[in-house]
């Protein structure tokens, strides 16, 4: 079940990658957008950071994009919305959780830096107020106010953002089931507080590009946070263990998938030359 999860999670960041694409006027095929968010899982797990894979996806992409600035703007909506489900996760949970939550030492302070940092970056990339500084910047500050002009696209528009957020949200969803489910398969029944608010809190601590695919960190995390909820260490971290390698689990076809890349018609080099 946790496998199974973990590929519905994917399939349902491939429609909501496609989403965004259609709102700034590009399109690809969904089985494309499938194939390449298997590669990006794959290689997010095999290269350093966290975000090895959403680079690729945007590389693959340009042509569809229209330059590869742009496709990295499209690929990093798509996963700031994705955290912005998070956030909106963790902080209704804790709204709700009550005196449960005291058991998490800082948990709702940390939530609270979450939620207000998010909101100070949505306002960076509505207002003008970098532009200054992309100016200065001379080429780079170019690229990195296309990429800014990019997410704003899609946040300053109302339809595709309930759409997309509302796929975040499903595959969240799918994210919490996993964890659920290898936690029932290790015989512990989590508390609420673990899958609603410490999950996904721990999802959005892993999105730093500090460690190998977040190992080591979703370990130390999860043993913290899990051994406040009176859950041992040794099986927080076979927990967090099982998490790490159904995710490469799942990935790994994305590996062959891959392999055939460069040769697809959809390829960036492909469509390029069709245009030409």
């Amino acid at each position: 079940m946790g496998l199974f999860a973990y590929a519905v999670n994917l399939s349902l960041s491939s429609l909501r990658w496609g989403v965004i694409l259609r709102t700034v006027k590009r399109a690809a095929p969904a089985s494309w957008l499938l194939r390449l968010i298997w590669v990006g899982a794959y290689f997010n797990q095999v290269l350093p950071g966290s975000v090895s894979g959403d680079v690729l996806r945007a590389w693959y992409t340009r042509g569809q994009a229209g330059s590869a600035t742009f496709a990295l703007a499209i690929v990093f909506a798509d996963r700031f919305i994705g955290m912005g489900s998070l956030v909106l996760i963790a902080s209704g949970a804790v709204l709700l959780g009550g005196r449960h939550l005291a058991m998490l030492p800082g948990i709702g302070e940390t939530i609270a830096a979450l939620f207000l940092g998010y909101g100070v970056v949505v306002l960076l990339i509505l207002s003008p107020l970098l532009a200054p500084m992309e100016r200065v910047l001379g080429k780079m500050g170019e690229r990195l106010r296309e990429i800014r002009l990019g997410m704003a696209k899609l946040l300053r528009h109302p339809p595709a953002l309930i759409l997309t957020l509302l796929l975040s949200l499903l595959v969240q969803l799918c994210s919490i089931l996993q964890f659920w489910a290898l936690a029932h398969a290790l015989g512990e029944e989590l508390d609420p507080i673990a899958l609603w608010v410490v999950w996904p809190v721990v999802s959005l601590l892993l999105a730093l590009p500090i460690s190998l695919a977040g190992w080591g960190l979703r370990e130390g995390l999860l043993v913290f946070y899990l051994g406040s909820l009176q859950m041992s260490h040794d099986q927080a971290l076979a927990l967090s263990l099982l998490m790490g390698f159904s995710v490469i689990l799942t990935s790994l076809p994305g590996a062959l998938l891959w392999l055939g890349v460069s040769r697809h018609p959809w390829n960036a080099a492909e469509v390029q030359e069709a245009h030409r």
